[in-house]
């Protein structure tokens, strides 16, 4: 596979699961807005989501910050900027990618620009645009799982998935805890979380008690069992880094492979023996610096960065 056209479908795979994510935490944020959180914070979800490259004074209503982070063609981190970018990418790959998949990316595309859908979101009631969209999310992944060979395209896609779906988990739960130092009530917000990770019912059943700090970031850096943990994430990353071993440069391999193992062993041994919202902060800003790295590392030696 040439280099362009694994960092196309690399690159495809992290737009489409940076959507995902930002929809599922959209919609979450949402609903806590109108129903348990007061005053709830927009400006700091459009700062922390990108839509502002400079902080500004300016506070948004619901509507206006659905709409930065949602529709605004002008904002390089909104959905439907994400969407098109992945439609892009897969339209450059179409040899590479199953008709099926194209299709789904086509479906979402014309979704997103739907007027019924930006009306829903600026006038109507946005929970079911985001369903419709999220909708749309799960059968793009289902439908990559059962018609894309598992071929060097399906191990990049892969690779790309885990990659950002991890990240987000990072930003995201940094993002809930800055929201946390304006409301007293850390049991809402951690369950608000969780909701935007699809990831309550499994806390409920995994942890059998009222929700804590320690359990919630437990789960989502630590818990195997949940697919949006951050270790879950990364041995994926590793799984299926493996697939490359036959098709790649040995001294290339051995480097994405020492880089990885030492992120897996950082991440195992390095967390705060006591997890608190003030001792984890610097654990996610040095984990989110590390695997950002190593992604530029998989760039530079597999897809021609310079």
């Amino acid at each position: 596979m040439l280099s362009r056209v694994a960092d196309a479908v690399f690159w495809m795979a992290r737009y489409m699961e940076r959507t995902d994510n930002i929809l599922r935490a959209l919609r979450t944020n949402y609903i806590a807005s109108q129903d348990e959180i007061q005053h709830f914070n927009w400006k700091l979800w459009v700062d922390g989501l990108g839509a502002n490259t400079k902080p500004s004074a300016q506070q948004y209503t619901y509507r206006e910050a659905l709409y930065e982070l949602m529709l605004n063609r002008e904002n390089d981190t909104s959905v439907l900027t994400y969407i098109s970018r992945a439609r892009e990418n897969a339209r450059s790959v179409q040899d590479y990618v199953t008709k099926e998949v194209w299709q789904c990316m086509n479906d979402y595309y014309h979704l997103i620009r739907d007027k019924r859908t930006e009306q829903l979101i600026m006038h109507g009631d946005p929970v079911t645009a985001f369903d419709d969209l999220l909708r749309e999310s799960t059968l793009f992944y289902g439908t990559v799982d059962i018609t894309m060979n598992r071929g060097e395209g399906y191990t990049f896609l892969n690779l790309g998935k885990y990659t950002e779906r991890l990240l987000r988990a990072l930003d995201i739960l940094e993002l809930k805890i800055k929201e946390m130092e304006n409301h007293e009530s850390e049991a809402v917000q951690w369950k608000f979380l969780l909701y935007a990770l699809s990831g309550y019912e499994f806390h409920t059943k995994f942890y059998r008690n009222a929700l804590s700090t320690e359990n919630v970031i437990h789960q989502i850096f630590m818990n195997l069992q949940f697919p949006h943990s951050v270790l879950y994430c990364l041995l994926q990353v590793e799984r299926y880094f493996k697939r490359l071993d036959v098709i790649s440069l040995p001294e290339n391999y051995k480097e994405m492979e020492f880089l990885l193992g030492r992120a897996i062993s950082n991440l195992r041994y390095g967390s705060p023996e006591k997890s608190t919202t003030s001792t984890i902060k610097p654990f996610i800003d040095n984990t989110r610096t590390e695997i950002k790295a190593l992604s530029q590392k998989l760039a530079i030696l597999y897809f021609g960065y310079s």
